[in-house]
């Protein structure tokens, strides 16, 4: 069950993240708001917010949920998939973002800086991501994925792609690799401070 809490909650605090922001952004921008929905935003905002605490609830009371070595290597593994995953996908559609006046990276960038230290306050530790490396191994992922569309929309029979794709695979699974090593943050430190 442990694994479904810490997927959860993640899930629910960055969906926050990702909400609030293009709220509040279109709250300034009026002239963005390119579909009515986003005139409903706040209230799916605060439901997320609401559903991640439900969830840092039932972890803090079962303490040994988070307090342990195997712990610390799930929390950076789930926060490293959440935040890749997303940074990787909304490149792909960052005409999106523009069409409602965000930067795609620097949208993403935010919401993972909020939801990493968000999640500092019930994970036993966080990702490292103001360090620069963080996101230039995620940009090396974003080439290599480039590159694998190039490969896909080619004309290359399937056995030569899988062929070309290989190392590229094997190229971000390395990034990928590098970024689960980084020193992650102690934010066991933290817990229960005022924010």
């Amino acid at each position: 069950p442990k694994f479904i809490f810490y997927a959860t909650y993640l899930s629910e605090k960055i969906g926050y993240w990702r909400y609030i922001t293009i709220y509040r952004h279109l709250e300034q921008h009026p002239e963005d708001r390119i579909y009515p929905i986003f005139r409903f935003f706040e209230n799916w905002c605060q439901d997320e917010n609401r559903h991640g605490d439900f969830f840092d609830a039932i972890m803090r009371a079962a303490p040994d949920i988070l307090n342990d070595w195997k712990a610390k290597l799930w929390c950076r593994f789930f926060l490293l998939s959440v935040f890749a995953t997303m940074y990787l996908n909304d490149i792909q559609r960052a005409d999106f973002y523009a069409a409602i006046g965000l930067n795609a990276r620097e949208y993403d960038k935010h919401v993972i800086d909020k939801t990493n230290d968000t999640a500092g306050r019930v994970f036993p530790v966080i990702l490292d991501v103001k360090n620069p490396e963080f996101y230039d191994r995620l940009e090396v992922c974003i080439k290599n994925n480039e590159k694998l569309t190039s490969i896909v929309e080619g004309n290359a029979p399937k056995f030569v792609q899988f062929f070309q794709k290989l190392p590229l695979y094997v190229a971000n699974g390395w990034q990928f690799l590098r970024l689960y090593l980084m020193k992650p943050i102690d934010a066991m430190a933290t817990h229960g401070a005022v924010r």
